[in-house]
């Protein structure tokens, strides 16, 4: 259990259908016999000729249940119909095989054991750290062995749940103990060193064992109740070990019915169920309002990548001592000035004219598992913070079901402020109710309202130029479809999935743009939606879906009015498409991907009115250009480059390159954002860069005569994907052309208030004060736990006075009192020697014998060299 924390584990799951096999549930829980009975008078007069029950040999199978699995070996519809008619089933569903893939990154180091006096283990991370990691080993900031010429004396926290101070909470008497906790997982050894208290194994699979054959089972069970060297977070509760896992990672629809049954039977108390994938399910929102409010947020992290920052059980636990039930938002402000932390929307200003910033929040309803949005929510501006220059547009969901729901907020200027520049906030208003369960109060409703401040940095509009608009809509990833690699060469990274987004793969280059003063937009609707006089350039990169008649005739006319086109494309060939096909052992298929890197059939479409087109030719190396790269090998008359003016007066202009690898950040290995500089300084301002017009190797394009124009893998199942394409007889068709978004921007109602400087420190749960919740005095005389301040150290502050045995180091307290005994210590001894001092002269006589008696033992020693 102990060594498993050096290995970073993360799983994916799979459901697969069993069509053969079929789930009846019923209505109530009946015994064996007569759910036999319900099934054959319902198939008594229908089609279905030959079906059986699958028998369950398992724990729960002497005891009433409410499903049977029934194995059918042709399924008539008339057959289906006849078993959801008849009055005692529910419902018919075909079993589902849940297969769960684990994948582990070993460490390099050699495992060292948990009870040994000193971790050599040394953490290592992608990024240079500028702050203390939770990571274990010497990763600690006060671990031992950092400096070879001196120890910490004091012992030094080495677990998981000591670091997070879960024995504080053991010291008040919450270490688990009466709790059943159920673990659905690949089971566990009977004879384990590291439990004590496992109540029952049982085993739900047609595997013959009970033992955990992976260790993905013992791990789990370990962190919620090992003892010994390696405690978990509750080590006296009670352990229920569900074996729901094969050793290959395999599950069934019917194997967790059956067990989920049983755990009724047993009054489980607490369920861990580690498949993945949401968990809204159950009743997670109370604990999840707690974790989130309590979190100690990481310095230089956005919160896409840390959420709500680092776990702090202590502040969890005064909050739950002093919840009430309550609606809460994720993020709970939104803050457009605040970076790191609000990267993204820190990075850009808005103006007016830009496309409206979408923030999406969760709303977590703590006062039941329904709830329902009162009335709409309210805009209110604050009119000394020029809360008025911005306008707000509010999407939700009605209905919060279950524990939660979403509330979309769009962001855009007023046409006021298009030349005005400053901070405007205000703040959007929820009111959310609840049936309350009281049964005194039976039909009654319990409500609860919060705010989400907004505060923005707003600039004037900046000039068209400088302007650039990405086009969003037409990039495609993996899932659902297969979409390859843009690069080839990386095998073990086939699918296309990081989404070609200037937030994700993009993002280094989209950081660029902006230190060379770009604004960077982004554009998810067709591009009949977006006012072209706005904009200099749009930039397309990588783009694999296909295009609506009327954005290409609409393109056309607005490259005609001024807008520049730069289009970053990448592979296509059909030959290589058939090749990188797979056989996918999960869906038991082979995959072929719909369109390559690019889809090139489609964009020579998009800029053929223009006499343009990319080739599916694949060429591999380097070119030079300027004072840029440097090559490998020369391919002769291979065009890589394209630039274009329109003849019209006031006409736009339009660059093409065939490979995106160069500004995206997944398997990038040469940057070519001078590249990018160059053609967005030919296209804003039509300025040929001296990067290009200096170059030796300029040509002119081919005729085209000879080089036949890719077409479409044929066969393809692009349509299942497309925004644009439909399913048709033959090949497929474009859908009719869907309407722009349009947003209805919520009336204003103002408020002469002032809003707080700091957004983060003012939003706390209602009812809720940190600062004056304080933690039971279990032990007289005991100093509280001081939570870290938001500048201080990521590091755990660990308070005197709080740490049971060797963690009992007053580190705020005691040092006030060793500096007053030291500082009478040195006082005590100046005393002294001022004394001696004094005396001196009446002890002249003895020290003048000293001398003689110290010489008898230096005589008789040897002499030595």
């Amino acid at each position: 259990v102990c060594q498993k924390i050096f290995n970073k584990c993360s799983e994916q799951c799979d459901l697969f259908v069993f069509y053969a096999e079929y789930i009846i549930a019923f209505n109530g829980y009946f015994t064996a016999k007569a759910r036999s009975k319900f099934i054959s008078s319902a198939l008594k007069h229908s089609k279905i000729l030959e079906w059986k029950i699958v028998p369950r040999d398992n724990p729960a199978s002497d005891y009433p249940s409410d499903f049977e699995v029934v194995h059918i070996k042709e399924l008539h519809k008339d057959g289906l119909l006849k078993l959801q008619d008849h009055p005692h089933i529910k419902r018919v569903t075909p079993q589902r095989k849940v297969f769960r893939t684990l994948k582990f990154t070993d460490s390099t180091d050699q495992p060292v054991p948990c009870n040994d006096t000193r971790w050599t283990q040394k953490w290592q991370s992608s990024r240079p750290l500028r702050r203390s990691s939770l990571s274990l080993g010497s990763g600690f900031w006060h671990a031992t062995g950092r400096h070879s010429s001196r120890r910490l004396l004091r012992a030094i926290p080495r677990q998981v749940a000591q670091t997070l101070q879960a024995d504080v909470l053991w010291q008040m008497g919450h270490t688990g103990a009466g709790v059943k906790v159920a673990v659905f997982d690949t089971g566990l050894s009977e004879k384990h060193p590291h439990f004590k208290n496992v109540k029952e194994r049982t085993n739900w699979t047609n595997e013959k064992t009970l033992d955990d054959g992976l260790g993905h089972g013992t791990f789990v069970a370990g962190v919620i109740a090992s003892m010994r060297e390696c405690q978990g977070f509750a080590p006296d509760s009670e352990l229920h070990i569900f074996r729901v896992f094969t050793n290959n990672q395999v599950s069934y629809t019917s194997w967790f019915l059956d067990a989920f049954n049983y755990a009724i039977l047993k009054k489980i108390d607490v369920l861990n169920l580690s498949i993945g994938g949401p968990d809204f399910m159950d009743h997670p929102f109370v604990d999840k309002q707690a974790l989130i409010a309590s979190a100690r947020r990481l310095p230089g992290v956005n919160m896409f990548e840390q959420g709500h920052g680092k776990l702090d059980l202590l502040k969890a636990f005064q909050i739950l001592n002093s919840y009430k039930p309550q609606a809460s938002l994720s993020p709970s402000y939104i803050d457009m000035t605040e970076c790191p932390y609000m990267w993204p929307y820190c990075s850009q200003p808005i103006y007016y004219g830009g496309m409206p910033t979408i923030v999406n929040v969760t709303i977590l309803n703590g006062m039941g598992v329904t709830g329902r949005i009162v009335d709409k929510p309210i805009w209110q501006p604050y009119i000394p913070q020029n809360g008025d220059n911005i306008d707000v547009a509010v999407s939700y969901s009605p209905v919060l079901w279950p524990w939660s729901g979403y509330l979309a907020v769009s962001i855009s200027v007023a046409k006021k402020a298009a030349s005005w520049e400053g901070i405007a906030q205000g703040h959007v208003m929820v009111t959310v109710a609840s049936p309350s369960e009281n049964e005194s109060k039976a039909g009654s409703e319990i409500t609860s309202t919060v705010k989400l401040p907004i505060k923005v940095k707003i600039i004037p509009t900046p000039p068209r130029s400088k302007r650039v608009l990405w086009d969003q809509y037409h990039n495609l990833r993996y899932p659902p479809g297969y979409f390859p690699r843009d690069n080839l060469r990386m095998k073990n990274d086939p699918l296309d999935w990081n989404g070609d987004h200037i937030h994700t793969n993009f993002r280094d280059m989209y950081q660029h743009l902006r230190s060379v003063g770009y604004f960077v937009e982004v554009l998810g609707a067709p591009l009949t939606c977006f006012d072209a006089s706005q904009y200099g350039t749009l930039l397309m990169v990588d783009s694999e879906e296909e295009y609506f008649p009327e954005e290409i005739a609409k393109l056309r006319r607005d490259i005609d009015q001024g807008l520049s086109l730069i289009v970053f494309s990448d592979w296509y060939n059909t030959s290589v498409m058939r090749k990188v096909k797979f056989y996918d052992e999960n869906t038991r298929q082979w995959w072929m991907p719909d369109t390559g890197g690019a889809n090139i059939p489609a964009l020579n479409d998009l800029v053929s009115v223009w006499g343009m087109a990319f080739s599916d030719g694949l060429y591999e190396g380097d070119f030079s250009m300027a004072n840029h790269d440097s090559k490998l090998y020369w391919l002769k008359n291979v065009p890589i480059l394209g630039l274009y003016q329109t003849p019209s007066d006031g006409g736009g202009r339009i660059a093409l390159y065939g490979d995106s690898n160069c500004i995206d950040d997944s398997h990038r290995q040469k940057d070519c954002f001078w590249l990018l500089d160059a053609l967005l300084h030919y296209t804003s301002f039509g300025v040929m860069p001296t990067s290009l017009s200096h170059s030796d190797n300029r040509v002119q394009p081919p005729t085209g005569l000879d080089h036949p124009l890719p077409e479409r893998l044929e066969g393809n199942h692009l349509y299942r994907y497309s925004k644009v394409l439909e399913a048709h007889l033959g090949d497929p068709k474009p859908r009719p052309l869907p309407a722009c978004p349009h947003l209805s921007w919520a009336k204003p109602h103002p408020l002469n208030d002032t809003a707080p400087s700091n957004l983060w420190k003012h939003q706390k749960l209602l009812s809720i004060d940190l600062d004056k919740v304080v933690l039971p005095n279990f032990r007289p005389n005991r100093p509280q736990v001081r939570p870290l301040s938001p500048g201080e150290s990521g590091a755990w502050d660990i308070p005197g006075g709080i740490m049971p045995g060797r963690y009992n180091q007053d580190v705020g307290q005691t040092i006030p009192v060793f500096a007053f005994l030291g500082a009478m210590v040195v006082l005590a001894f100046f005393v002294v020697q001022i004394t001696k001092s004094k005396n001196k002269p009446k002890r002249r006589k003895p020290r003048v014998k000293r001398p003689l008696f110290l010489q008898q033992p230096h005589s008789a020693k040897s002499p030595s060299v």
